[in-house]
């Protein structure tokens, strides 16, 4: 009887976990223990996604065994198999800033390209999806107007385009750390550690001068802002 008893309650258990379909928690910072906002969460198996609210919260629709995977500009992805005991308290999971890391020029170059296929391959269901958003008929002007049931105002969509502004941002700042590579600045600069990484930080390039430039102006911007930099420091009081 007890036998019987258990596998009924196992059994129990099991029907609740498959019955809830949404899985929540925070996600926070692992160095400043701080709520993180906008962070990717991905369920890879049922091809949905969310991003995490101003207070550092999340709900994704999952099942048991589903792959979810986080990710945020600046910190190292974490993947992370669904199991029925998720279902039953809310699951936080803290992410890890990536440190800077000196790579080689041709290194950085290669990873950049690989990277950038890998962003496009990874959310391409995402980005080629259509937005369904308001169509006019007929008329140049808008006559005869329709909004799709998945309108343009939805959360769903707005969660989209979203995302698609947060991967261009990678883009663009994964470029930029191509361009102006820390390998590059310290062979330039012979600057190492805290020196060199408040010269990268204070003179960081915007995206369209690195578009624009090629290894030659690079050079250039460096080296004059090498001396900018050397100034300040010997202007600064021992």
């Amino acid at each position: 009887m007890f036998r019987f008893t258990v596998i009924l309650l196992i059994l129990f258990h099991a029907a609740e976990a498959a019955a809830q379909s949404n899985l929540q928690g925070k996600i926070y910072d692992g160095k400043t223990d701080s709520l993180l906002t906008g962070v990717t969460i991905m369920n890879i198996t049922g091809k949905k996604f969310v991003l995490s609210d101003r207070n550092g919260q999340y709900s994704i629709a999952a099942a048991e065994n589903d792959l979810l995977v986080f990710s945020f500009s600046g910190y190292a992805p974490d993947t992370i198999p669904v199991e029925p005991y998720m279902f039953y308290t809310r699951f936080d999971i803290t992410l890890k800033p990536q440190p800077l890391e000196l790579k080689g020029v041709t290194v950085v170059a290669t990873n950049y390209q690989t990277d950038s296929l890998n962003r496009q391959a990874y959310y391409r269901h995402i980005l080629s999806k259509r937005e369904p958003g308001i169509t006019g008929r007929n008329t140049p002007v808008g006559f005869g107007i329709s909004l799709s049931p998945f309108s343009h105002f939805s959360r769903e969509s707005k969660a989209r385009r979203a995302l698609k502004k947060r991967i261009a941002r990678e883009e663009k700042e994964s470029y930029i750390d191509h361009q102006f590579s820390a390998e590059l600045v310290k062979r330039i600069t012979r600057l190492e550690g805290d020196s060199l990484r408040l010269f990268m930080y204070s003179y960081r390039p915007g995206y369209e001068f690195c578009r624009k430039s090629g290894p030659q102006e690079m050079l250039i911007y460096i080296s004059d802002c090498l001396k900018k930099f050397k100034n300040k420091e010997a202007r600064k009081p021992d």
